[in-house]
């Protein structure tokens, strides 16, 4: 229909159009319009012209019994990874696995064109490292090593709660406590755990007192915790930091179905700054990321490594801001 060979319809199809006159590919791009033609998945994997599929996995090892998918971040940048593969030409697929064994057989099963990992684990995310040959992006993870040649997008994890517990003190709050839903051993919760830390050894407020409890994620268990906290613990302090917003808003809905008054009895504040943070009652204070700048960027830096293009950073931290709620008061 096009009046050209098969080979140069399978040049535009796959984007090797660089040498190829303007005309003959604005020819055969319209006849593709007109036609509603779509390339057969199959035929592309037998051809080896690559599947255009980018692999998007969430290891949830440490919360195997639940649906990640009802975690706001994991559903928030999801979202936005999807948006940017789709617009690079590229198909998503989701992946959740608590084995990391497990994820890369079905990458290599579907001869995936790129990788891109979420929720890893040191330990984890040395094995895809060791393990596989395909473009790999991490995304909020860290290694004790940087030498490694690893690329990942994240944020400043530790600076964020820095920031955060010194606007508690500036706040005259002086008894807080650090809560998540895993111990900070590494990763994420352990920078913000340690950012948490800082803040208060500068202003010497660390005691012997617990500055940090583990929460469990089921949500029967939740409340048991939340009454015991509430009998055993609660008047030792008079502020709350939650490593995420879906535990603080959790908090606030358990404390107030038990009559504490947020934040005339107890302050409250997040990380993460997800949407129901700003709509919920009252709004939280939250450590602000930009989830769809991350999305984007992990999908751009993706693209360069599947073109074998040299990339300006291989680890990238974005910056955080504090946005205020009504979730925390001054104490006079």
């Amino acid at each position: 229909m096009a009046g050209v060979s098969p080979t140069t319809v399978v040049n535009v199809l796959h984007g090797r159009v660089h040498k190829m006159k303007d005309d003959t590919l604005q020819r055969v791009k319209q006849i593709i319009d007109e036609t509603k033609y779509v390339p057969n998945m199959g035929g592309r994997l037998l051809a080896n012209y690559g599947s255009k599929i980018i692999g998007v996995i969430i290891s949830y090892k440490k919360r195997d019994s639940t649906n990640i998918m009802k975690g706001t971040f994991f559903s928030e940048i999801i979202g936005g990874l999807e948006n940017h593969i789709r617009q690079n030409g590229y198909y998503m697929m989701l992946y959740t696995a608590a084995d990391v064994d497990e994820s890369l057989r079905m990458a290599g099963s579907w001869n995936l064109e790129g990788l891109i990992v979420l929720g890893c684990q040191m330990d984890e995310c040395r094995q895809f490292l060791n393990n596989t040959s395909i473009p790999l992006i991490f995304i909020d993870s860290y290694f004790q090593d940087d030498k490694l040649p690893y690329v990942n997008v994240g944020l400043e994890d530790r600076h964020g709660s820095y920031i955060m517990t010194k606007y508690l003190i500036e706040k005259r709050h002086r008894k807080i406590c650090f809560l998540s839903d895993v111990p900070p051993e590494d990763g994420v919760f352990f920078e913000r755990y340690m950012g948490f830390k800082q803040a208060m050894k500068e202003q010497k407020l660390c005691s012997g007192n617990i500055d940090h409890f583990t929460l469990p994620y089921n949500q029967d268990q939740m409340q048991i915790f939340s009454q015991e906290f509430i009998n055993n613990h609660m008047k030792n302090y008079t502020a709350l930091f939650f490593a995420f917003d879906s535990l603080a808003l959790r908090a606030i809905y358990m404390f107030q179905k038990n009559g504490i008054k947020i934040p005339d009895d107890i302050s409250i504040c997040g990380f993460d700054g997800n949407d129901f943070s700003r709509f919920f009652n009252p709004s939280l204070t939250t450590i602000h990321q930009d989830v769809n700048k991350k999305s984007a960027l992990a999908v751009n830096m993706l693209m360069k490594l599947i073109k074998n293009e040299e990339l300006e950073q291989r680890i990238v931290r974005l910056n955080v801001s504090i946005t205020e709620g009504e979730s925390v008061k001054s104490l006079k």
